[in-house]
């Protein structure tokens, strides 16, 4: 009997030493939300760090901006408009001619057109039914209506209006014959003066003893109204051309002349702004490719940024004119120097290694192509950022 007392004594006192230095056994698991209930004063310290976390929070998201989300087009796009080169035919300067080369475009001063009328121009041309006009359109580009995808929305893009001022057929609308036959020799002129530039430019009149025939375009588009955006991407179609002559102050009576967007060399927008009595000549593809890739060119044509919006009678249709001095479709198109013969080749080499062209052996950059075919891409393949000539590259 005492031995067992004594057995339990020990029992206890070890029990009583195990729970004392920690339990071996399993204790009773942490608390948790299901069943750990906070006191009075715990609840009121976590309600005010919630309410304190809470105005935090408001008073970020009231003091930070929302974030601004840039479309592609407005990120390749310059905004503020800006003021190319310019260059007189009355006395031209070869330092204004190369920067005009290393861009694309530039301003032309001394080149003799009426101010007046560029207006009466758009005057005559806006009475003309345009949507009878989209066969003769066609044919004047030197295509076809049954090569035509039958695309429902196709026809909202095309040209309103496009005219060979070289075949007559303006007869009927004086104003505008005279205007493109004037603009016609301005553009002849430009062609002639990068013929003559030794840095960057043909080394060769390429209209010398009948070589070849220039053809001379009227084209005229809708500008959009009080959009100053650039224009979407594949919903303007382009056509190739030597150089391209737009004028700027086409309303008569405007208090300011609105900027134009082009699209460089490198696929990005550009605004361009106005100078009283200047052409806005654009660089066109094959004088690219003329040049062996000494001239920048613009891709497509240039469009006014938005037409004034008429308060009287809301939103009318405007005309914006370009006058394209181009080739028949069935020339090819090659360069007309190579680069051995040229002058800077250490800097258009390092141009062409940035934008991952180069030139072969005999120091082409170009392959030679038919232009009916690349017309044909062009125009359908609509004003997109990619550069319509990379499949001619060497």
């Amino acid at each position: 009997m005492a031995a067992s007392s004594s057995t339990t004594t020990a029992a206890t006192a070890a029990m009583s030493r195990t729970m004392a230095g920690g339990s071996a056994l399993p204790g009773p698991p942490p608390p948790t939300p299901s069943n750990h209930h906070a006191g009075p004063s715990s609840a009121a310290a976590a309600g005010g760090t919630d309410a304190a976390l809470s105005a935090f929070l408001h008073r970020l998201l009231l003091s930070s901006p929302a974030p601004q989300l840039r479309s592609p087009l407005a990120a390749r796009s310059q905004a503020s408009p800006s003021l190319p080169p310019l260059v007189s035919l009355e006395a031209p300067d070869q330092g204004a001619l190369r920067d005009a080369a290393d861009v694309g475009y530039f301003h032309l001063a001394g080149h003799g057109l009426p101010s007046e009328l560029p207006s009466s121009a758009l005057a005559e041309l806006s009475q003309v039914d345009a949507s009878s006009r989209r066969e003769s359109n066609l044919r004047t580009l030197g295509f076809s209506e049954e090569e035509e995808e039958q695309d429902p929305d196709d026809g909202a893009n095309d040209p309103t209006l496009v005219f060979d001022a070289c075949e007559g057929g303006m007869d009927a609308l004086p104003a505008a014959a005279e205007y493109a036959r004037r603009m016609r020799d301005v553009g002849m002129r430009v062609v002639a003066l990068l013929s003559g530039c030794p840095d960057a430019g043909f080394r060769e009149e390429p209209f010398a003893e009948g070589r070849r025939k220039a053809r001379c375009l009227v084209w005229a588009s809708k500008v959009s109204t009080g959009d100053a955006s650039p224009p979407a991407a594949g919903k303007a179609k382009a056509y190739p051309y030597i150089v391209a002559l737009h004028c700027q102050w086409e309303a008569s009576g405007q208090e300011a002349a609105p900027a134009s967007w082009v699209m460089n060399d490198a696929g990005e927008w550009m605004a361009v702004g106005a100078r009283d009595g200047a052409l806005l000549v654009t660089i066109g593809d094959i004088a690219q490719v003329w040049s062996n890739g000494k001239l920048r060119k613009v891709r497509g044509m240039a469009r006014p940024t938005s037409a004034p919006m008429d308060t009287q009678h809301g939103e009318t249709d405007r005309l914006s004119l370009t006058v394209l001095v181009t080739l028949s479709l069935d020339n090819i198109v090659s360069p007309l120097v190579p680069l051995s013969n040229a002058a800077g080749d250490g800097e258009e080499d390092r141009d062409d290694e940035e934008n991952g062209a180069g030139a072969d052996g005999d120091g082409w950059r170009f392959h030679s192509f038919l232009l009916e075919d690349y017309a044909w891409r062009l125009y359908h393949q609509r004003l997109q950022f990619k550069d319509p000539l990379v499949r001619y590259r060497i």
